[in-house]
């Protein structure tokens, strides 16, 4: 606390207070940066667009995040942690695994309907000649965390999923993805998901009988 000229008693900013201001600041630019990726895609959006739109200096952007790539890993990264809160495998648990498997091809389906850009910035970024080290370990860091997910949801103490398994899973999402997407997304996502599904449940039964 300290006096102004008048006397008043007023509260000064400690640093728990600037810290929070910081970080509201932040999760608004790449909440913002996210929505702006989703309308006009990857490779439109810019600084200073961000900048004009947040009410941030372009300058107190490049202090939060470094540099433009950084800041779209930043909503790249948080689209990751998204998509794994939308595969929610907790409330999976103590279903049979065909239902499971459907449910969590439904779920992407979903995600990727919503958000169409998601997996393009991604792409974008990896190949990339000017995407930094530390960008390309962000992205690496949120199929692993993909991954995880898959071997936690579709896997059983009994019949467990190797995150190998889990890996060509988490391909064929990014295959189909590109497929959806250059066809000018004119049909449902499912549809091109839907086969690997199935594929994917061939390959678990016929597993399954070969353990008998």
């Amino acid at each position: 606390m300290s006096a102004n000229e008048t006397g008043d008693v007023v509260a000064i900013p400690n640093g728990t207070t600037k810290y929070r201001r910081g970080l509201e600041t932040r999760n608004r630019v790449i909440a913002l940066t996210k929505s702006l990726i989703s309308e006009h895609g990857y490779s439109e959006v810019t600084l200073d667009q961000i900048s004009a739109q947040v009410g941030v200096a372009k300058s107190s952007l490049l202090w939060h995040f470094g540099s433009k790539e950084m800041l779209l890993a930043e909503a790249a990264i948080s689209l990751f942690q998204e998509i794994e809160l939308a595969l929610r495998p907790d409330d999976l648990e103590g279903r049979p695994l065909a239902e499971r498997v459907d449910e969590i091809f439904d779920r992407v389906a979903d995600y990727f309907t919503r958000n169409p850009e998601t997996k393009g910035v991604v792409m974008a970024l990896l190949f990339s000649a000017n995407t930094p080290q530390s960008v390309r370990e962000h992205i690496r860091e949120g199929w692993n965390g993909h991954v995880r997910v898959l071997v936690e949801a579709l896997g059983t103490p009994e019949r467990p999923l190797s995150p190998d398994a889990a890996r060509l899973l988490v391909a064929i999402f990014h295959g189909a993805y590109c497929h959806w997407y250059a066809n000018g997304r004119t049909q449902p996502i499912g549809d091109y998901l839907h086969p690997a599904r199935d594929l994917f449940l061939n390959w678990i039964s016929a597993e399954n009988a070969s353990r008998r």
